[in-house]
């Protein structure tokens, strides 16, 4: 693929091919690739002609910008709309709710993005289309940093908020029919710390095993969201890394989003320890 963008001799073909290591047997190729992994040598990108490593470690604070935003607004938004659903359980906030969820669910992210961009950004001009910052301006904590995050982060945190409520609903209905929520509230203990210390804070245990699988929708949205608008980030890197079949980019960014993936679930479990007192870190 890549001599045939030039005009070169049998001579330049097989010597391009020995600086890929193409004529090696393909077990010693696979050991050669795993050696070089073992010392963060992911090779050169065959489109910009840098480290692969540079790349990625320039686009991974991006996308953890929106990954960490999005995952933020998903607890703080999801988790008060479980308990909710599940409080007012038959009543018209639940059923709202419910319905809401369903409907989030529903919407692929890419359209809504490009609903975003198309209503908000081209029509009305009130958020920016694309980038990390307008034309001119370099910031890292800013308004217009901010101002620019709105659409992806809002977009990306829609299917969290879509799950969250609907799982937490039914773990907060099955604890509240437990007898040491009954114990504590003939106690005399106030609904909130009933609500706050007894029912949520065991309803979150099964919650808490979705957390490494809900990082891994982000990125998964990241994918095509940081495409959609403009952003910089690792997900649109592996985007145009596909497209232009820039090979030793989207085989590192596949693997260190694998080892992202295995640390949130190390967090995962560490996290327990905080959410159930029967559980103790060693």
């Amino acid at each position: 693929m890549l001599a045939g963008q030039y005009d070169v001799t049998p001579e330049d073909r097989e010597g391009l091919r020995h600086s890929l290591g193409l004529d090696q047997p393909l077990p010693l190729q696979f050991v050669a690739w795993l050696w070089q992994i073992a010392h963060l040598d992911f090779g050169k990108s065959f489109y910009f002609n840098r480290p692969v490593l540079d790349l990625i470690t320039e686009r991974i604070p991006n996308s953890l910008q929106i990954s960490m935003l999005a995952l933020l607004i998903t607890v703080l938004v999801g988790v008060p709309l479980g308990v909710v659903a599940a409080l007012r359980r038959g009543r018209i906030e639940d059923h709202a709710i419910r319905v809401l969820s369903v409907v989030g669910h529903a919407i692929p992210q890419f359209w809504l993005g490009l609903i975003f961009v198309l209503t908000l950004g081209v029509q009305a001009r009130f958020f920016p289309i694309g980038s990390m910052n307008a034309v001119g301006v370099d910031c890292g904590l800013c308004w217009d940093r901010f101002w620019h995050l709105v659409g992806p982060v809002t977009v990306i945190s829609i299917a969290g908020i879509a799950n969250l409520p609907r799982i937490l609903r039914t773990e907060v209905l099955e604890v509240i029919s437990q007898d040491y929520v009954r114990t504590a509230r003939s106690k005399g203990l106030r609904e909130r710390s009933v609500i706050a210390a007894h029912i949520l804070r065991n309803a979150l245990i099964p919650v808490v095993t979705l957390f490494g699988a809900i990082l891994l929708v982000f990125f998964n949205g990241s994918l095509i969201i940081e495409r959609v608008f403009n952003w910089p980030g690792l997900g649109r890197l592996t985007f145009d890394a596909a497209v232009t079949k820039d090979y030793p980019v989207v085989q590192a960014s596949f693997l260190i989003s694998s080892v992202l993936l295995i640390l949130s679930y190390l967090l995962r479990d560490i996290a327990y320890a905080w959410v159930d007192p029967r559980v103790k870190v060693r």
